[in-house]
């Protein structure tokens, strides 16, 4: 059982390995939603079941945790959402995407990133359903969280 104390925090990982008895379950290198609690105490891990906007939602039921070895080798990724880029991003060898463009983070089920580029459309901010893929998790190190929350429907806060 892991140390309830030195859990990492609730959120989105890719698997590092497949999860001990589980195996055809939650394999090695898929995307996971880990909750370091759970009703029955242990950990737990979700898999993603559907997809809308460039968001995944998640089953509400996944498999406990009980392998330390599991959650050490948990790859860490940013919380799905819009960012600016901070850094070099390139797409293509001689292709990238400008600094400070505001792009839509998202994931495919094998936790690849994946950046939707902002485009204006009329008065609105308009975000694809097709992006530029990154398999490896360091291109986040070149997005910022926007500091902007958005209402949801029509109840403004």
């Amino acid at each position: 059982m892991p140390d309830l104390d030195s859990l990492p925090p609730c959120g989105l990982y890719r698997t590092g390995m497949a999860l001990v008895g589980q195996e055809d379950n939650v394999p090695k290198g898929i995307l996971i939603m880990f909750h370091n609690h759970s009703d029955q105490g242990p950990p737990i891990v979700l898999r993603p079941v559907s997809n809308e906007h460039n968001r995944w939602e998640f089953h509400k039921s996944g498999w406990s945790v009980q392998d330390p070895g599991f959650i050490k080798v948990m790859v860490p990724l940013k919380a799905e959402g819009l960012y600016t880029v901070t850094g070099q991003i390139y797409v293509e060898r001689e292709r990238r995407i400008a600094e400070r463009s505001l792009v839509q983070l998202g994931y495919n089920r094998n936790g690849d990133s994946i950046l939707f580029l902002a485009d204006f459309v009329g008065n609105s901010i308009h975000f694809p359903s097709q992006g530029f893929r990154f398999t490896n998790p360091s291109v986040q190190a070149n997005l910022k969280k926007v500091p902007f929350s958005v209402p949801v429907g029509k109840t403004l806060h």
